[in-house]
Formats: C-alpha cells, structure tokens, sequence
C-alpha cells in the first residue's frame, strides 16, 4: 500500500510539471514588430497585462499595440518584452539633425549628399534636395545649440505637413497671432516649431528645432522664436493667415499639452 500511494505521489507531481511546462509552451515568442504610425497589432497569447515604455510612440490597451508616432520602444508584460519600431507614412522632408551639442563634424556626417553653401564656426547652411529649400544649424561654443529646414509652401500642401509633423511629434501649442504651432519630441528632448514665414511675396514653412532643456516650456520656447522673428502679424498677409486656418484644422482632433515636457 505505501508502494501505491508513493508511485501515486510521484504521477500527481510529475503531471504538475508537465502541466506548467505546457502552460510555457503555449505561450509565444514574441517578436519584435515594424508597424506603420496608426496602424494596430494584436498581440498572441493568453497575457493581456501589457505596457509602453513610451506610450506616444506606441500604446498598447487589452493586448492590442496602436502605433502613434515615428521611433522605437519597448512592450513589456514581467519577464516578456518586445521591441515596436514605428514608421512614418510620409517623408515630406528629411529632419535636421537633432543629437544637440553634437559637433560641426558629426552634422557634416548627417548631411551627406546636401550642398554646403555658408560655413562658419557659428552656422552651417546647406541647400535642400527634394522639398526642402534649405536647412541651417547653430553652434554655441562649437555644440549644435538648433537647427531649421524650410520649405516652399507650393510645394508641400497643408494637410500634407500637418500629417508628417503629427505622426513624428506631439503638439503642444498653438499661436493665432504669430501662425505657428508648437510640438515636442515623443522622447520630450527636442522642441519643433512650425512657422509661417513670408518673403516677397513668397510663402513658406519655417521648422525650427532646438533642445527641450533650453526652455522649460513650450510657451518660453515660442517667446524665444517671437524675439528673434519678431511679430508675424505685422509683416504676413491675408493668405499666410488663411494657410494657418487651413492648418489650424487640419491639426489632430486633441487639446496641445503646455506643460507635456515637464511630465
């Protein structure tokens, strides 16, 4: 009898590990995953209890990742975790670089193929290639302090830039008087600044970038942009305001978030 009940000890155990083996195995591998800004994914397996490590590059709800803007992050649930990498649907324009305190030399690197047209140990100014007229960069004690590209507004239409600045940043601001929007990075390093500028006649959009920490805000970021720009409204037209509108609704349906960066 005591032979019985040990060789039954011994069945019930062993069937115990197998059952947690088996539990193990159904589980997936999961792998990392390219998805396109808005796309969705469904997660396989049995865990729901999934989360971002950067919810405004990639959030994930009840098992199901949406992919929100351009970059990479990390899905996790305990020990699982995989990596999410999110593309843009449109490449209106090829950001600036944007590594702040970088030196000329790496920005040089990042610029290969453009026409360096105006080299100082201040600025560097290149010509664009596609859409882009130009981009510049600014050194402060020889370290990358912003950068800028612009573009002719009869060649990239509103809707298009809107949609190619909402799916890489996170808007933040917005200013009626001076037709600019404000955005931040999803990693909240960089502060995007779309302005509308104006010259002889020409329209044009002016994107300007520079770190996060040099302001604490997006609304002291833009009182810098208004120093050194001056008001808009004194010098652009009737049809600069009515690209701002046109923009203006066109922008994602969602309140800007003044203090995001300080989140």
């Amino acid at each position: 009898m005591k032979k019985f009940f040990l060789l039954f000890s011994l069945m019930v155990v062993s069937l115990a590990f197998v059952s947690c083996g088996s539990d193990e195995e159904d589980e997936p591998n999961y792998a990392n995953q390219t998805m396109v800004a808005g796309d969705t994914y469904t997660i396989p397996g049995k865990i729901k209890d999934w989360a971002s490590d950067n919810e405004l590059i990639a959030s994930v709800s009840n098992g199901i990742v949406t992919a929100e803007r351009v970059g990479e992050t990390i899905i996790r649930s305990g020990s699982k975790s995989f990596k999410v990498s999110v593309t843009g649907k449109y490449n209106t324009f090829k950001e600036p670089y944007t590594q702040w305190g970088a030196s000329q030399s790496a920005v040089k690197s990042y610029m290969t193929g453009y026409t360096l047209f105006k080299e100082t140990n201040e600025v560097l100014y290149y010509t664009g290639l596609n859409k882009e007229m130009g981009y510049g960069y600014s050194f402060t004690n020889s370290a990358l302090s912003s950068s800028y590209v612009i573009l002719q507004m009869t060649s990239v239409t509103s809707d298009e830039m809107v949609a190619y600045l909402a799916e890489r940043y996170v808007y933040v601001t917005m200013d009626e008087d001076d037709y600019y929007f404000g955005f931040v990075t999803p990693d909240k390093k960089t502060i995007v600044i779309l302005q509308l500028q104006s010259n002889s006649g020409q329209l044009y959009y002016f994107v300007y970038y520079t770190s996060a920490s040099s302001a604490n805000a997006a609304p002291a970021q833009a009182m810098m942009m208004k120093q050194h720009f001056g008001s808009a409204k004194q010098t652009l037209g009737t049809e600069t305001k009515e690209e701002y509108l046109r923009m203006l609704n066109d922008m994602p349906d969602i309140q800007p978030e003044f203090n995001l960066i300080n989140k």
